[in-house]
Order: structure tokens, then C-alpha cells, then sequence
């Protein structure tokens, strides 16, 4: 699967992986017919915990999870994995452990750890060398070189966009395979990006915070791998709050306000005839 992402991505045009917080959404979205999947941090931290996306969960629980997904699909997972959870030394184990985990692709952002989810306030960075360190930690630690070290920033809401460009270039200096910047506001901040980064471009969609492009602009604009990383799991929030309101209100599944999958169909789903 890594070779698969490695060589897709020098293919023309953009690769859509969108994101999901449990395997049975990879299986999902890989019979939706998707080239990838993005493992979700902030999804993880919500279903795992039930807690938001502040640096709660461990490199060893994040990565059982990444095991988990590399498993139950054949197209390739792209994990998030945090800040490496510590310094460069940290980093390399983290690659060694989802490198053995069978991922396709990891992202390490540039915040200070403990981390928060890019969306929100207060964001505190390191050093745009010291993360260039990590990446380069990173590089150095892998043993396939198609498994794909993404830099990513999300300097531009607390520093702004110079900065997350300044960022980006170091990034992909150190040998980034890919850059993904985080919070990009604009389809000219976008564009900027991708002429004036040497290495290829990732975006994350955060529903709500991202320009109101579909997958067709960012490949025009030249992005070449794209992520839905929380809306899947805002979907199942709002789906799961409103299917309890009506069970508790009429006290049956029945007449509910979406049609549940039929127990048939959601065999087929986890490939229940595999088993037997």
C-alpha cells in the first residue's frame, strides 16, 4: 500500500482520502471506491475517549489504531501522528511503530506538546528548525523509503500565512515528502503554496474553516492530496444525537429520523462471507 500512495501521488492529479475514526469507516469509505484514508486524530480522541483533540492519546494508542485500519482495508492509510509525541528521538520510534503498523503515510506538525487540533485557539509552535529536525529524524528512521513523511505547520492562524509558507519551505528543505500546511484561507493562499513550496501540497478540509472549494478546485489549484479529517466524525455525532433523541422520545428504532442499514448490508460491509 505504500508503494501504491508513493507512486499514485507522482501521477497527475489529486488523491482524496477522506477521514474516519474507527476501521469500520475505512471499510467504508474504501467501498465508496476512495484511493486512501486518513486516520483522524481528533476523531480517535473522541471515540476512544471522548474527550477533545489536546494531546491526550499516547504514540502506542494511536498507533494500534493505525495497525487496526492498515488491516481491515487494502488501499493506504494516512495517519495523523501528532508531534511525534516528544523531541527527535521520540519521532523516530514513532516512525519505526507505525512504519511496523503497515500505514502508508504519517503527518508530524510543528506544535508544542502537548498538542491541540489545528481548529483551535491558542496554539503554541516550536521552532520551524527544530521541527525540521524531527522530519529529518523521521527520514532517517524509516526503513521503506515509500512510506511518505508529511511536514506540517499550523503556524498560520497564531503567526500568519508568511510564516506557514516560511515553514512549508523548510519542511520540504528537510526532505518532507510531502507539506501540509494547516488553516490555509484562501484559494490565493493555496495557489501561493504550492508555486512557492518544493515538494507537494496536502490539505486538510476542516468543515466550517476551509474555503468552500470541492476536491476538483484543489486540484486545480495544484494540491495533490487531500483530507477530510473530522467530518466523518461530525456526521456520527450528529447522527448518533439524533438517533438516542428519538429512541428516547418514542422508545423504538422505528420511524427514526434516518434509515438504519439493514443487518445484511452491514455484513456485507465487514465482508462477513470472508469468514466462513
Amino acid at each position: 500500500m505504500r508503494a501504491t500512495l508513493a507512486e499514485r501521488l507522482r501521477q497527475p492529479g489529486i488523491v482524496v482520502a477522506p477521514g474516519c475514526h474507527d476501521a469500520l469507516g475505512a471499510r467504508i469509505i474504501e467501498q465508496a471506491g476512495f484511493e486512501a484514508v486518513y486516520m483522524t486524530g481528533n476523531g480517535l480522541s473522541a471515540s476512544l475517549i471522548g474527550a477533545p483533540d489536546i494531546g491526550l492519546l499516547s504514540m502506542s494508542e494511536m498507533v494500534e489504531r493505525g495497525r487496526a485500519f492498515a488491516d481491515a482495508v487494502r488501499i493506504p492509510v494516512i495517519a495523523d501522528a501528532d508531534t511525534g509525541y516528544g523531541n527527535a528521538n521520540n519521532v523516530a520510534r514513532t516512525i519505526r511503530a507505525y512504519e511496523a503498523a503497515g500505514v502508508a503515510a504519517v503527518h508530524l506538525e510543528d506544535q508544542v506538546t502537548p498538542k491541540r487540533c489545528g481548529a483551535m485557539a491558542g496554539i503554541a509552535l516550536i521552532s520551524a528548525d527544530e521541527h525540521a529536525d524531527k522530519i529529518r529524524a523521521a527520514i532517517a528512521a524509516r526503513q521503506d523509503p515509500n512510506l511518505l513523511i508529511i511536514g506540517r505547520s499550523d503556524a498560520r492562524i497564531p503567526n500568519g500565512f508568511a510564516d506557514a509558507l516560511a515553514r512549508g519551505q523548510a519542511y520540504a528543505r528537510a526532505g518532507a515528502d510531502l507539506v501540509l500546511l494547516e488553516m490555509l484561507q484562501s484559494e490565493e493562499e493555496i495557489a501561493e503554496a504550492v508555486r512557492a513550496i518544493d515538494a507537494p501540497l496536502m490539505f486538510n478540509y476542516v468543515d466550517g474553516k476551509a474555503p468552500p472549494l470541492t476536491a476538483k478546485d484543489f486540484e486545480r489549484l495544484g494540491v495533490k492530496l487531500m483530507a477530510f479529517p473530522v467530518s466523518s466524525t461530525l456526521a456520527y455525532a450528529q447522527m448518533m444525537t439524533a438517533f438516542v433523541a428519538h429512541l428516547k422520545e418514542a422508545g423504538t428504532t422505528a420511524g427514526g429520523p434516518q434509515r438504519l442499514m439493514s443487518l445484511h448490508d452491514y455484513e456485507h460491509v465487514l465482508g462477513k462471507d470472508r469468514y466462513q
